[in-house]
């Protein structure tokens, strides 16, 4: 096996990584890019009762609102004018509902959820009570009848929608438990509810969380640093290279006392942060106090957009470890620096070990992409879905790429959705030697709609099948060398490969012919090694030794993955 670099061409393969923004618009495993949510204009309780009747004109809703008065309808005689943000609340439904009726990855009704999610209004208030029998929808206080409607079919979306909506309104208006909560924790706890009828994985965010997760995932305004946060002060941890505050002589261990006029000491964590972070281009004044100066420093900072790091690399004795701790819109590239800073380096790089534990996922676009640096070609992974979009197929391009080293992947039990879409391309291809725990097991792939409130619904739409086959949700990726279980399995195995004798050679061929006799069966293999939350130490070790060990690593390679099964 050629031990030389070959970490050629990085330079184009980085290049080439705007071929891959076309991948899922920006979906990944938790996340497809935001879309624009269809806003409906039905405001009222009046849309209830209407079955198939289109929203193109103004005449066609008035006729459905005297067909519905004419019915008698009850909680719709006389309706109020709504406020901004019933109107907000009934479009934040809207798209909701019709998003899980065309787009969730199984087939349920929007009855189940709406119903639900309904009923878990009687955790914050006991006297409210849902009733859906007979044909209908009645809300309770107490023994009153609040509101009763009929009850629409089952998928029809934007009549569940109108009566979701104007049966909250009428909770609140009834309820001081629910009055005396913040507005926005009503649709929190309705679609905590509801989509708990659904997959683990799909939730509903409010605003102030959904600004959050963007943050993690595109990246915002700020300053480049991290902060450690201690007894109501402000340190900097670290200082990003390249970053504003990097370029203004922001330290490690920095104490950070105010931004502007405004003192920082005693705010609360998410304050500071707030206070920190602004509009791209944006002035932060900030007052430092530093250890080596007897007065306060002054450091202005401009803002810029700022994308957490996900990539730590470090090279030591020919072996390049790279860590990955999660997968955002810069997460590609920066592997694509931290390899061509090893080659540049001028050291013989023989090996990679791309650790991935800890790795909970994140854009699909970048797992693909960084699966892509160590492919030449082939089936990278493939998703399955009820919408027609959601059935894709992602494979490796054509070109130079990182193939002549050889690669160990570690994984543990917090290893999930994208970092098991790159450890089981690697793996299934015969590119990777996996080391560690069974990861997570979390095959769905998720889409992000941005709401009318600016909360966001993540919504699962996809499964993904590896290479071989498998489906990775619940079984997950399964290594060819196993450090969970028994302690008595692990410590002979590390005692013999610490001898750098044959043993530990003989150790690991034993550990790779069983991990062989059930690699066919998923099931089996997770029992006999299960996930663990476990940063072992012995894995690095494991890795090691297979990349300076070319026999170890072939037969590592050739026992530890399932057989190709492309489909």
């Amino acid at each position: 096996m050629n031990r030389t670099a070959g970490i050629g061409a990085i330079q184009r393969k980085l290049n080439s990584l705007s071929l891959q923004t076309w991948l899922h618009n920006g979906s990944c495993c938790g996340v497809q890019g935001p879309e624009t949510p269809r806003l409906g204009f039905f405001g009222s309780a009046c849309r209830m009762g209407k079955t198939g009747v289109s929203v193109l004109s103004v005449n066609r809703l008035f006729v459905a609102v005297a067909a519905l008065a004419v019915a008698g309808v009850t909680a719709c005689s006389t309706p109020a004018p709504e406020s901004p943000e019933q109107v907000t609340q009934l479009e934040v439904i809207e798209t909701v509902f019709e998003n899980i009726d065309k787009r969730y990855a199984a087939a349920t009704t929007i009855k189940t959820v709406s119903l639900a999610g309904l009923k878990r209004l009687s955790e914050t208030d006991a006297l409210l009570a849902v009733d859906d029998t007979g044909g209908s929808v009645e809300l309770r206080y107490a023994d009153r009848i609040l509101g009763a409607w009929p009850e629409p079919t089952p998928n029809d979306h934007d009549n569940w929608a109108a009566l979701t909506s104007r049966a909250l309104t009428l909770a609140r208006s009834e309820s001081d438990k629910i009055q005396a909560d913040e507005y926005g924790n009503l649709l929190k706890r309705f679609f905590s509810g509801g989509l708990a009828k659904l997959d683990r994985y799909t939730r509903y965010d409010g605003p102030d969380q959904a600004r959050n997760t963007r943050a993690r995932r595109e990246g915002f305004g700020g300053l480049g640093v991290t902060i450690r946060y201690e007894n109501g002060n402000t340190y900097v941890r670290k200082v990003h290279e390249g970053t504003p505050a990097f370029r203004a002589g922001l330290k490690a261990g920095d104490h950070i006392t105010h931004i502007g006029r405004t003192a920082l000491t005693g705010l609360s964590q998410r304050d500071v942060i707030t206070k920190l972070r602004g509009p791209i281009h944006s002035r932060a004044d900030l007052t430092i106090s530093r250890e080596a100066s007897l007065t306060p420093v002054k450091i202005t900072v401009i803002r810029a957009h700022i994308i957490l790091p996900t990539i730590e690399s470090k090279l030591e004795n020919g072996i390049l470890k790279i860590e990955i701790s999660g997968f955002n819109q810069g997460t590609s590239r920066s592997l694509g620096k931290a390899l061509s800073g090893a080659e540049r380096g001028g050291d013989d790089v023989k090996g990679v070990i791309l650790d991935l534990r800890g790795n909970p996922g994140g854009l699909l676009d970048q797992a693909v992409a960084v699966a892509d640096f160590f492919l030449n070609d082939g089936r990278i992974i493939s998703t399955r879905g009820r919408h027609r979009r959601a059935n894709q197929i992602f494979d490796a391009s054509w070109g130079e790429r990182v193939h002549n080293l050889p690669i160990v992947v570690l994984i543990n039990g917090r290893s999930a959705s994208a970092s098991e879409i790159v450890a089981a391309a690697l793996r299934d291809r015969g590119r990777a030697v996996v080391v560690g725990a069974s990861s997570y097991g979390k095959g769905s792939v998720q889409t992000i709609i941005r709401l009318p409130n600016r909360g966001e619904l993540t919504l699962t739409w996809a499964h993904m099948i590896a290479p071989s086959g498998f489906n990775l949700q619940s079984h997950g990726v399964i290594p060819a060398v196993c450090t969970s279980g028994p302690e008595d399995r692990l410590g002979p195995l590390m005692s013999a490969i610490k001898s750098a004798t044959a043993s530990g050679q003989r150790a690991l061929v034993a550990m790779l012919r069983s991990r062989y006799a059930v690699r066919t069966d998923p099931i089996g293999a997770r029992k006999l090694c299960p996930p663990s939350k476990l940063k072992r130490s012995e894995d690095i070790e494991i890795a090691r030794y297979i990349l300076t060990h070319e026999n170890m690593y072939l037969q590592a390679l050739h026992d530890g993955a399932p057989a190709i099964a492309e489909r």
